[in-house]
């Protein structure tokens, strides 16, 4: 029970800083240049997880990044909660502006409710992994990881490695998309495959479990 009340506690987060930063106005925006993109030539379902991907990481980095946020986590540990708390905490936070920014993107793109699935599964996973990089390496790493996501999260890692001369940086690039929370895992959520949902739910997992770590050492320093 003080698991439950300390992941509501830090979930409340998510509501004064949807409305007195600048959160909710990045995610709108994001949604915005993703309908946009679409309309373009964007694959709509691209549209859809990287409505996801990205804004989990824009979260990530509003929620746990701020400086005051990082420095209150010890602080929040001499209370009566536990660091595993307080990362699920952080990550519902981080997930729950998302819902409304997927179906929006899917609706806006034509979509249909798998991809809507999809969405959300890529923020939990990648959402989990966003908090803890922003953990460990503040918004420095959520840019970097924002990056990759946007530029190279939906490619399929043997693009990469079919080129005739990879090279050290592009074969790490293809094994970080084969294992890591990249996006073309998760397309065949849309269709109902059970496989890509695991993968997903496992970095979601793990992410937050490497977060509470990352929050537990930050209690004992």
């Amino acid at each position: 029970m003080r698991f439950l009340h300390c992941v509501h506690a830090e979930f409340l987060l998510v509501l004064p800083r949807f409305t007195r930063t600048r959160l909710g106005v990045s995610l709108l925006a994001l949604g915005g240049v993703l309908v946009w993109l679409s309309a373009h030539g964007l694959d709509p379902l691209t549209a859809t997880l990287q409505a996801g991907a990205l804004g989990a990481i824009i979260g990530a980095a509003a929620i746990v990044g701020r400086e005051g946020d990082l420095a209150a986590l010890a602080t929040a540990l001499t209370h009566p909660t536990t660091a595993l708390g307080v990362a699920t905490g952080r990550w519902l936070a981080v997930l729950l502006p998302l819902a409304p920014l997927t179906i929006a993107c899917t609706a806006a793109t034509g979509g249909h409710a798998g991809m809507i699935a999809a969405g959300l599964a890529s923020a939990a996973a990648v959402g989990g992994c966003a908090v803890f990089v922003v953990l460990v390496l503040g918004n420095g790493g959520a840019l970097a990881l924002f990056l990759f996501m946007a530029v190279a999260g939906t490619v399929a890692p043997e693009r990469l490695v079919d080129l005739a001369r990879p090279g050290v940086i592009r074969l790490t690039a293809a094994s970080a998309l084969e294992l890591g929370p990249a996006l073309w895992h998760y397309r065949d959520i849309a269709g109902g495959d059970v496989p890509a949902a695991l993968h997903a739910l496992a970095w979601a997992g793990l992410g937050v479990l490497c977060a509470s770590a990352s929050i537990a050492r930050r209690g004992v320093h």
